[in-house]
């Protein structure tokens, strides 16, 4: 790989990272913050300070430190948590709007028109 792409590599992913952190602070300065879009911004930036890190210790191939390892483990394990946050809020999600339905239906099938019959 030449000093020219990886230089543009390295800008992409800096003008990722910096839309990233633009997307996060709007989101952040909204009176109704939207936590999905928040959390997944959180995401997006971990992930991609997690592959950076990954580039610049195989673009060094030297050995990281101890405080360097730990550093990107406790990155990682934030990632996991927050992912399972992430899937844990969708599926409630998802149960509320199915009882929702379910509670919808069932009242409709309740509600049954007059009988004409009666009315005579």
């Amino acid at each position: 790989m030449s000093y020219e792409s990886s230089s543009n590599n390295a800008a992409e992913a800096s003008g990722t990272v910096s839309y990233a952190l633009y997307l996060h602070r709007l989101e952040l300065q909204r009176p109704n913050r939207r936590l999905m879009c928040v959390a997944n911004t959180k995401l997006q930036l971990t992930n991609e300070l997690i592959s950076q890190t990954h580039r610049q210790w195989m673009a060094g191939r030297m050995l990281c430190s101890y405080q360097e390892r730990s550093a990107l483990n406790r990155e990682l394990q934030y990632r996991d948590i927050l992912r399972r946050n992430m899937v844990s809020h969708l599926e409630r999600q998802q149960q509320s709007r199915r009882e929702r339905f379910q509670m919808k239906a069932h009242q409709e099938d309740e509600w049954h028109w007059p009988d004409p019959s009666s009315h005579i």
